[in-house]
C-alpha cells in the first residue's frame, strides 16, 4: 500500500451542544511532525488528537486546525475581583496619605482599572467533548488517508513504468557486455599484428590478455543484483506497511550497482546506458521522497 505524504482531509461533526470542524494538511517529511492550531481553552484535546493521528500516519508534516463552536453556551458569569480591589484601595489611600493628595476616586475611574472584574467561563464536559472531537477527527483522518492513497497510487504507477525502463536498460547492458570482450579481442589482435608486422602471435598470451580484460569488465554480478533489486521493488508495492524508506534503500543499492558498472565500462554504448539508467533512477528517487 503506497500513501503519498501530501494530502488534505476535513471532518465536520455536530451535536446539539457543539459543531466541530477539523482540517488536516500534510506534506512530505522524513519523520512524523504534528503542528496544532487549537483554541487555548481546548488545549487538553491535543493529546487525544496526537495519539489518534500517530496511529494512522507514520510520516509527514501534518498541520491540524481545530474549530469548536458551542451551540448551547451556558451563561458566562462576571464577578468582582475582591483581592485586586482591596489592593487598589490600599494603594490609593497610601498615595493620598504619603503625598497629601486630595480628592475622591469616582466609580468610572475605578472600574477602568485592570482586572477589577473576573470572567468565569462555564466548565466544559471534557469527556463528552473528547468523544465528539474524536468523531470529527475520524472523518478527517479517513478523508486524508483516502486523499494520500489516491495520490500514492498515481506515484506508484509512474514508478512502475520507470522500473520497466530500468529493466530494459539492464537487458541492454547484458547484450552490450557480451559483445565488448569479442570486440576487444578483435581490436587487440589487429593492433598486435600492426605493431609486429605480421609476426605470429602467441595465442596463449592473447587469450590471457583477453581473459584479464573480460574479468575486469565483467558486469554479470552487478546486473544480477540490479535484477534482484528491481524484483524487490515490485514486491514492495504489495506491502501493507509504509514503503517509502524501503524504496529509498533500494534506490541507494541500485545506484551503487550502476556506479560499479560505470566504473567498469570501456564501451561508449555501455557508458551511455549507464547515464540513462542513473537519470531514470534519479527521477524515481524524487518520486519516492513523497511516499510514506
Amino acid at each position: 500500500m503506497a500513501l503519498s505524504m501530501t494530502g488534505y482531509g476535513r471532518g465536520v461533526f455536530s451535536t446539539e451542544e457543539y459543531s466541530i470542524t477539523i482540517d488536516l494538511k500534510s506534506i512530505n517529511h522524513r519523520y512524523l511532525e504534528l503542528y496544532f492550531k487549537i483554541p487555548k481553552a481546548y488545549q487538553f484535546l491535543e493529546d487525544k488528537l496526537r495519539r489518534e493521528i500517530a496511529g494512522k500516519i507514520s510520516r509527514g508534516k501534518v498541520e491540524i486546525s481545530l474549530l469548536i463552536e458551542n451551540l448551547s453556551p451556558a451563561e458566562v458569569r462576571v464577578e468582582l475581583n475582591q483581592s485586586i480591589i482591596t489592593s487598589y484601595l490600599k494603594a490609593i489611600r497610601e498615595l493620598q496619605s504619603n503625598y497629601a493628595i486630595a480628592g475622591e476616586v469616582d466609580i468610572s475611574t475605578f472600574i477602568s482599572l485592570p482586572e477589577i472584574f473576573k470572567t468565569l467561563q462555564p466548565e466544559e464536559d471534557q469527556e463528552r467533548l473528547v468523544q465528539i472531537v474524536g468523531q470529527a477527527l475520524d472523518m478527517a483522518l479517513k478523508s486524508l488517508v483516502a486523499n494520500r492513497r489516491l495520490e500514492g497510487d498515481g506515484l506508484c504507477q509512474d514508478i512502475r513504468n520507470k522500473l520497466q525502463t530500468l529493466d530494459k536498460y539492464r537487458v541492454g547492458l547484458l547484450g552490450l557486455a557480451s559483445q565488448v570482450v569479442a570486440t576487444y579481442q578483435e581490436k587487440l589482435t589487429k593492433r598486435i599484428q600492426e605493431l609486429t608486422s605480421g609476426v605470429d602471435i602467441d595465442p596463449n598470451r592473447l587469450a590471457t590478455e583477453v581473459a584479464i580484460f573480460a574479468d575486469k569488465s565483467d558486469i554479470t554480478e552487478e546486473t544480477v543484483r540490479i535484477e534482484s533489486h528491481l524484483k524487490q521493488f515490485q514486491q514492495i508495492f504489495d506491502s501493507n506497511e509504509p514503503i517509502g524508506r524501503r524504496m529509498d534503500f533500494l534506490i541507494q543499492e541500485l545506484n551503487r550497482e550502476i556506479n560499479t558498472v560505470g566504473s567498469k565500462a570501456s564501451d561508449i554504448n555501455i557508458a551511455q546506458l549507464v547515464i540513462n539508467f542513473k537519470a531514470e533512477l534519479e527521477k524515481i528517487r524524487e518520486q519516492i521522497q513523497n511516499i510514506e
